[in-house]
């Protein structure tokens, strides 16, 4: 009898090590695949901060631009001797450029933070 029983004993200890084999090939293939899921999220991610990168060097170099048309304008209004309308419209597009400027500004903080 006691042979039996062994032998019970050694059937069911053999039935839950072919379940946790399968258990164990399963939860293998889920990280394997969540694995693949994350490389792909990383390249995703990067390629999401190469073109956020990209647009912060763009709005840098377009505010570096609108910078040196004010500074173009102040230095014309010192040297100018033109009439007061002339002055007026230079005045006018200088304050349209500095409003450019703090709109990029804005739109560099907003990307960058």
């Amino acid at each position: 009898m006691e042979l039996g029983l062994r032998d019970k004993v050694i059937q069911r200890l053999t039935e839950e090590i072919k379940k946790n084999k399968k258990g164990v090939l399963e939860q293998l293939g889920d990280l394997n695949k969540t694995n693949s899921d994350n490389k792909f999220l990383e390249n995703v991610k990067y390629d999401y901060e190469k073109y956020r990168d990209h647009i912060v060097e763009e709005k840098t170099k377009q505010k570096e631009f609108m910078e040196l048309l004010v500074e173009y304008i102040e230095n014309t209004l010192k040297k100018s001797n033109d009439t007061s309308e002339m002055n007026q419209r230079a005045l006018l597009e200088q304050n349209k450029i500095l409003q450019q400027i703090n709109n990029i500004k804005t739109e560099l903080d907003e990307i960058i933070s």
